[in-house]
C-alpha cells in the first residue's frame, strides 16, 4: 500500500470542529483548499512530474468531494432562495470536464500547465465570481440564519465522512487511472 506524502494528507484531513459555521463560511473554506491545491501546482516546476501528479490527484478527489457537498446537501436546499444555484450547478460540469482534461495531460509537459491555467480561471469564475461574490451573499441575505448553521453543520459533517471513505478513495483512483489510460 502506497502511503500519501504527509505534505498532502494535512491538506485533506479536516480539522475538527471548533464552531458552527454557516454554510457559506464552509464553503468558502473549502474553496481556498482547492486555491491553495491549483496555487502548489501552479509554483510546483515541470522538473518535479511526481509532486505535480500528487497535487493534481488531490485537487481531483477535493474538487469531487467540494461538488458532492454542494450537490447533495447545498443546492437542493438554497434553490428556492436564488436562481443562481441552477447556473452553479451547470459550472461544475464544466470544472469537471476541465478537471479530466488536467488529469489526462502528462505534468512534464506545456498541455499540464495550459489544462492548469484553464483550471485556475474556471474555479476562480466559479467560486469567487459566482458564488463568493454574488450568489452567496443573496443567500445570506434572504435564508434564515439557523438554516444556513445546519446546513454548514450538515456540509462538514459530509465532507468529513467523504475524506475519511476509504471506498471514495478507491473510486477517485480508478477513475483517475481511467481518464489517464484514455490519454494515451
Amino acid at each position: 500500500m502506497r502511503r500519501r506524502p504527509q505534505a498532502l494528507t494535512e491538506l485533506r484531513e479536516a480539522p475538527p470542529p471548533q464552531e458552527r459555521k454557516r454554510a457559506t463560511r464552509v464553503l468558502v473554506e473549502h474553496h481556498e483548499v482547492l486555491r491553495g491545491l491549483i496555487r502548489r501546482l501552479l509554483e510546483t516546476p515541470r522538473s518535479e512530474p511526481g509532486r505535480r501528479r500528487a497535487l493534481a490527484d488531490e485537487l481531483f478527489d477535493e474538487l469531487r468531494m467540494h461538488e458532492l457537498i454542494e450537490e447533495e446537501i447545498f443546492y437542493p436546499a438554497m434553490r428556492d432562495v436564488t436562481p443562481a444555484v441552477g447556473a452553479a450547478w451547470s459550472e461544475h460540469r464544466q470544472l469537471s470536464d476541465q478537471l479530466a482534461a488536467l488529469v489526462r495531460a502528462d505534468p512534464r509537459t506545456g498541455r499540464f500547465d495550459r489544462e492548469l491555467r484553464v483550471m485556475h480561471d474556471a474555479l476562480e469564475s466559479h467560486a469567487h465570481l459566482d458564488e463568493e461574490r454574488q450568489m452567496f451573499p443573496e443567500i445570506e441575505r434572504f435564508a434564515d440564519e439557523e438554516q444556513l448553521i445546519e446546513l454548514g453543520d450538515r456540509l462538514q459533517a459530509r465532507l468529513g465522512r467523504l475524506r475519511s471513505s476509504r471506498r471514495l478513495r478507491a473510486v477517485h483512483r480508478l477513475q483517475r487511472a481511467l481518464l489517464r489510460r484514455t490519454a494515451r
